[in-house]
């Protein structure tokens, strides 16, 4: 019996790939690392020991970046502080990458319609997927830190509740749909948290640091939704082997009295049997089993092996990109059986298409669409069957040929603790993609246009929130913003606000400057 996608509707309104049982795929082994690349992989000299001082980057790092990747052996890779590189990085390995994700594989990867930034797919065989997702939780304050310094358990326990949990709380919603229905998934990332399968008893009888065993939220919640946790399945004792991430010696963010620990994971659930697993660190490292000299990162990787029975997910078409500007062809994936594919403006039906290619029979087709007769506007891209019947819909934007990002505030003057509504427009849509409020004039706002390494003058930025991989669309700064070098609310003044790349300090836009004056009598 083929797969059914059932449509379920998750707590957070996504469209979810869930499949009946059906029999069982041949079995693949299939290899996930994770690996935190510090600051895009090109911002650390290693010959130097310092930060890299080049605007453009130190492109050598990444060179080593890329062999202790293949070092490792991987077939599929969630890289954190990608910062715009994660394309790059996969270019040097003839991969493919989806920076919605920070994700680099051996792999096609597909960002499924439904999925909303929360996984994407790898082809791990012909028509046959796993799901995978990327974390980077919020690295400050920094529990283990706490700890260090004598708070008590209960302040360290809500610390984490209050920041952490709630960053992991779509995956916690989304992914165990998928695992339950027979969707190997896997999480990688960069935790910022230690786990609770790490701060027993027996630990806490040995070292130090630990001065208290916890159940470190985090890993918890995501040991209760069902994740394994890689590491731990292949080295169950803690205290034999700790298997620490943070942070290998000498690297350019660690401190004096430094709390070593495991947050960087590789999470499995579903019809996935872990195999092996590795550490991936600086030659002579502890527990280290995958040794390069110079190491080029902050974090230790972790890569592990899989036996999985990838899944065939019922029919689908996925965009190959969200933002496609008009001249520029666009790549549909169609997937299982369906007549044609369809593009439209969004929200309509197929009796208004605008261009359509047949699938000619096939079932795993890619299609390319010219888009010259587009208008710029919302579209979708929609997969129908022999009756017309729309079986998915991927949504992406069209912009005249050379639009730049851009973003307005919704007003002019705000009264203090007044919210600012902001809007974008054709931002690239990558995983940490942000808004920094400024000073305006404070630093020099524009930059090169191949500007990595350094702050390239958008480092002072009072607060920041994130666009959540939207192409298009609109936020609140506001009491749920981040803290820069500022808190809310912002005092009386003149501000701007600036869209910045993917985690780091590219500058792709410039609000009109605003005023926050004190609130009318």
């Amino acid at each position: 019996m083929p797969r059914r996608l059932l449509a379920l509707v998750s707590s957070l309104g996504l469209v979810l790939l869930v499949f009946t049982p059906t029999a069982r795929a041949a079995p693949v082994t299939v290899k996930v690392m994770t690996l935190n690349v510090f600051y895009g992989g090109d911002e650390w000299n290693l010959a130097t020991g310092q930060w890299c001082v080049d605007p453009a980057g130190c492109p050598e790092t990444i060179g080593h970046v890329v062999s202790t990747i293949r070092a490792a052996d991987a077939d599929i890779v969630g890289l954190q502080e990608g910062t715009a590189n994660e394309c790059v990085i996969a270019d040097r390995l003839g991969w493919y990458c989806e920076p919605r994700l920070q994700l680099i594989s051996r792999y096609p990867l597909l960002d499924p319609p439904g999925a909303d930034g929360a996984y994407a797919l790898a082809e791990v065989t012909p028509g046959r997927f796993v799901a995978i997702s990327n974390v980077h939780l919020p690295s400050d304050p920094y529990g283990p830190y706490w700890v260090r310094d004598g708070e008590p358990r209960p302040v360290v326990l809500d610390l984490e509740r209050r920041t952490r949990l709630p960053a992991i709380q779509r995956e916690l919603d989304v992914l165990p749909t998928l695992a339950d229905a027979g969707m190997p998934v896997f999480l990688t990332g960069d935790f910022n948290s230690p786990s609770h399968l790490d701060w027993t008893p027996a630990v806490d009888a040995v070292r130090e640091e630990v001065r208290y065993p916890v159940v470190w939220p985090v890993s918890a919640a995501l040991a209760d939704a069902g994740f394994r946790d890689s590491y731990r399945e292949v080295h169950p004792n803690p205290v034999a082997v700790p298997g620490f991430t943070w942070t290998p010696p000498g690297t350019l963010e660690s401190v004096p009295d430094e709390v070593h620990d495991r947050i960087d994971w590789v999470l499995v659930q579903g019809p996935a049997e872990t195999l092996a697993t590795q550490l991936v660190g600086e030659a002579g490292g502890p527990d280290v089993d995958i040794e390069r000299d110079p190491y080029p990162t902050d974090h230790r990787g972790v890569v592990s092996t899989f036996r999985v029975e990838a899944a065939d997910p019922a029919p689908f078409a996925a965009v190959g990109a969200r933002r496609v500007f008009v001249g520029r062809d666009l790549d549909v994936r169609a997937h299982g059986p369906g007549s044609r594919v369809v593009l439209v403006r969004a929200g309509q039906g197929p009796a208004a298409a605008l261009v359509s290619r047949s699938l000619g029979g096939a079932s795993d087709v890619t299609l390319t669409f010219p888009t010259g007769t587009l208008s710029p506007g919302a579209h979708e891209a929609l997969l129908l069957n022999a009756s017309d019947a729309v079986l998915s819909r991927s949504p992406f934007w069209v912009y005249a040929a050379g639009t730049p990002p851009s973003l307005r505030t919704s007003k002019e003057v705000y009264e203090v603790g007044e919210p600012i509504r902001v809007r974008w427009r054709a931002a690239p849509g990558y995983r940490f993609d942000w808004l920094g409020v400024f000073s305006p004039g404070r630093g020099p706002a524009q930059n090169a246009e191949d500007c990595n390494a350094g702050t390239c003058g958008n480092g002072h930025y009072l607060l920041y929130h994130y666009t959540e991989t939207l192409i298009q669309g609109s936020t609140l700064i506001g009491p749920a913003s981040f803290a820069g070098y500022r808190t809310w609310p912002l005092k009386v003044g003149t501000y701007e606000i600036r869209l910045l790349m993917d985690d780091g300090y590219r500058l792709l836009g410039i609000s009109n400057k605003f005023k926050i004056v004190h609130a009318s009598a």
